[in-house]
């Protein structure tokens, strides 16, 4: 057996945040003695042996305490192993460290009668050999543990696969987290339910069958053919991208609610609209001057319907702040302008405009509900804006082809958009290039301003 050692020695957590190595001498002693054939022979399974340890430990035998020591330090082992899994995953992207790990479950101290119950022994407790190894068992409850998964959540680290989430979701909690949540528009969150249904419809039969037969296991990314019984008539990597897209904002969501910390939605390629446009079969693909004329069309519909929704958006705010206070909506303006024109933090900005804290500065301009509210125009807007713009370049079936394909890349690209805004306000320095957000923001709050002056 090569990993004899693992079965007395106990990895354990020093004060200094470190793992180091325990060598219990009375455990190999007793083992050497006790099940010397185990020890000496490279092949001897490690089931057999820890059966035999389960065995006299649960029949109370003579030496079950060292016995259960014995377990407990191979199980150290692998949830040691198990926190090496999850660092090196989510390390880089997450800033996930091993010590916060191992402070949660690895939190053995290596006695015999423990005057509280380590993770090692709720694992043993709990095991049985007649359903799985014992490796197999620790790393299955180490991943589920809850403190462990409240730690990954605060770090925006929901371990779903996107296709167990659509597969656990229904039409009335979609509805109203797109609704609540992501203040999506009616017709964002009908094609999001219709998208659902379609993928429950194919993916959960198939998945329940192959459950009949005996299959298995985690959901499995949907096939070629899955994809395409979904939506017959739509290209199978735009329905994958659409399913991923609505897992994303699923899974946000309930990162936000089980820990707290919201992530953003992963960058999208600016040009993936006019990669699509020019991508597209038959008679689209053919007339290029078309295509750049929609493209044009769209600019354009992109610039003014922002301003619009900027406009509606700021307009409806300065309205209800000057009821609600005299000269707030005064200082909500100026305080606009010094942030997303200026680049002035808000601390610099409270006392140009009479508050005493930078919370005070950031509650008046709530920029998150701004974007949102502006978000929420604009994808409808804009959406039905180049729906009517692309009927002088294409047929009307192709417009239905299209019209799914057109509105998730419309979101993808306006939350970008949006995000770019977000992370320019946050950032510690001034940004050289402002985002289209704040140039458009800018260009609508300088005529407001003048007629305060």
């Amino acid at each position: 057996m090569d990993n004899a050692f693992y079965y007395w020695q106990l990895m354990r957590l020093r004060s200094s945040g470190q793992s180091q190595i325990q060598v219990n001498l009375e455990v190999q002693a007793w083992l050497q003695e006790r099940f010397p054939q185990a020890l000496l022979d490279p092949d001897y399974p490690d089931s057999q042996l820890q059966r035999q340890l389960w065995s006299c430990w649960r029949g109370q035998e003579q030496d079950a305490d060292l016995a259960e020591l014995s377990l407990r330090c191979f199980i150290s082992h692998q949830i040691h192993q198990a926190c090496l899994t999850l660092a090196q995953r989510y390390r880089e992207h997450y800033g996930l460290s091993l010590r916060e790990l191992w402070a949660v479950v690895l939190d053995d101290e290596g006695k015999c009668s423990p005057v509280y119950r380590p993770f090692s022994l709720e694992i043993l407790e709990s095991y049985d050999p007649n359903q799985s190894s014992l490796s197999t068992w620790t790393r299955q409850l180490t991943y589920n543990h809850p403190e462990l998964n409240r730690l990954l959540l605060e770090r925006g680290i929901y371990r779903a696969s996107d296709w167990a989430i659509l597969n656990d979701t229904n039409v009335d909690q979609l509805q109203r987290i797109l609704q609540d949540y992501h203040l999506c528009s009616q017709n964002e969150i009908d094609q999001a339910l219709k998208l659902l249904q379609q993928y429950q419809a194919v993916y959960r039969r198939d998945r329940l069958w192959q459950r009949r037969l005996g299959h298995r296991g985690h959901c499995q990314p949907p096939t070629e053919e899955q994809l395409q019984q979904m939506y017959p008539t739509v290209s199978s990597a735009v329905v994958l991208k659409r399913l991923k897209h609505l897992a994303s904002q699923l899974r946000e969501y309930r990162v936000h609610v089980r820990g707290g910390n919201p992530r953003f939605y992963q960058p999208q390629d600016e040009q993936e609209l006019e990669t699509l446009v020019g991508q597209q079969p038959g008679n689209w693909g053919t007339i290029e001057d078309e295509s750049e004329g929609f493209l044009s069309a769209y600019r354009q519909a992109l610039k003014e319907t922002l301003a619009g929704a900027i406009a509606q958006v700021l307009k409806a705010n300065l309205e209800r702040l000057r009821r609600r206070k005299q000269g707030r909506d005064r200082a909500y303006l100026e305080a606009l302008h010094l942030s997303q024109c200026q680049g002035l933090s808000m601390t610099e900005i409270a006392p140009k405009i009479g508050l005493t804290s930078q919370v005070q500065v950031t509650r008046l301009l709530n920029l998150k509900r701004l974007r949102a509210e502006v978000r929420h125009l604009l994808i409808s807007q804009l959406y039905q804006r180049l729906t009517q713009e692309a009927l002088k370049y294409i047929p009307i079936e192709r417009i239905h082809a299209i019209d799914q394909t057109l509105e998730t890349l419309l979101t993808e690209l306006v939350d970008e958009m949006i995000a770019e805004s977000a992370a320019q306000t946050q950032a510690a320095k001034p940004c050289q290039q402002a985002s289209r957000f704040n140039v458009a923001l800018c260009h609508a709050i300088c005529p407001l301003r003048q007629r305060f002056k």
